[in-house]
Formats: C-alpha cells, sequence, structure tokens
C-alpha cells in the first residue's frame, strides 16, 4: 500500500497516465483515506488542465517563434 511519500513522488505520472492499472489502484486506494494527497493530485490535475487550455488558444509571436528556431539551430 503506498504512503504520502510514494503517493507524492507519482502525483506527476497519475495526472500524465503514465502508471500501470494495478498502480493507479493503489494511488486511488491513498488517495480514497488521505485528504492531504487528494488536494495535492486535485491541484495538479487542475494545474495540467489550466496549462493545456491556456497553449492551446494561443500560439507564440512569429518573431519569438523565430528567435528560438534560431537558438536550436545554433
Amino acid at each position: 500500500m503506498y504512503d504520502c511519500d510514494d503517493c507524492i513522488n507519482r502525483l506527476d505520472q497519475l495526472v500524465d497516465k503514465e502508471l500501470s492499472g494495478p498502480e493507479v489502484e493503489e494511488i486511488h486506494v491513498h488517495l480514497d483515506a488521505c485528504g492531504d494527497c487528494t488536494r495535492r493530485y486535485e491541484f495538479q490535475e487542475g494545474l495540467k488542465r489550466l496549462v493545456k487550455v491556456s497553449c492551446s488558444e494561443e500560439r507564440a509571436p512569429a518573431m519569438l517563434r523565430e528567435r528560438l528556431r534560431q537558438q536550436l539551430n545554433s
């Protein structure tokens, strides 16, 4: 069974759907019993959604994209 440290160390992977089914189940058992870890999980999940929405609505300005391309190619 996962403790808080294990759960916290795996939250990013849980949010990114990178864990196996059994790992997800074990973490959810812990989350069901631990309000602190549940709040952390909900925060990280909400943050990921916010970043996804914020980044998908606009593109970087053309000038910025070009400068980044130049820096990456040098």
